[in-house]
């Protein structure tokens, strides 16, 4: 376990690609599962309305089908698995990072429009979104034998579409 650990903290830094790990359905369900557990907990810690939820498994959906596509267009769908239990592996790490900056960035007081600050929590949840847009480029790049900008301008396209995806489905309902 400790292993595999390190082998998606290797392909955080860049020293592993996901051809490094092995392509076993029992891992990638395991980490599927754990991702929207992670992300789960998040929304929770956030408080966010109930609808999130569901938000939650669309958003894990649309990733699946992306990576399955994108191996597609560029025939390496036999790594399939593989990619995708480097993302997912990768973002239950992340969330582990990221679950402490939540709570304390929920409850920070209101910002002054007049005087604008960004608190830490907003600032270390900013460097872990580029951080994974990063990874997300460099584990494309080894799977997809692309180079790394093609892949960094894929994943910031498909990261802006999910984010707006979001945004627009979590909006408050009007009564």
């Amino acid at each position: 376990m400790l292993r595999l650990i390190f082998a998606f903290v290797d392909i955080m830094l860049h020293r592993r690609g996901p051809e490094s790990l092995p392509s076993s359905p029992f891992l990638f369900w395991s980490l599927l599962v754990l991702s929207v557990v992670a992300d789960c907990a998040i929304i929770w810690l956030a408080g966010e309305p109930g609808r999130a939820f569901a938000v939650v498994l669309l958003v894990t959906g649309l990733n699946i089908w992306f990576v399955w596509a994108l191996l597609r267009t560029f025939n390496r769908q036999a790594r399939f698995r593989q990619t995708m239990t480097a993302m997912l592996g990768v973002e239950v790490l992340l969330s582990i990072l990221q679950a402490p900056l939540v709570r304390p960035l929920v409850e920070a007081p209101p910002q002054d429009p007049q005087n604008p600050t960004i608190a830490l929590p907003g600032v270390l949840l900013l460097v872990i979104v580029i951080w994974s847009i990063d990874i997300s480029a460099f584990v494309f790049s080894r799977a997809l034998e692309r180079p790394y900008f093609l892949c960094a301008a894929m994943v910031i396209g498909y990261f802006l579409l999910i984010h707006t995806l979001q945004i627009t489905l979590l909006q408050p309902v009007a009564a």
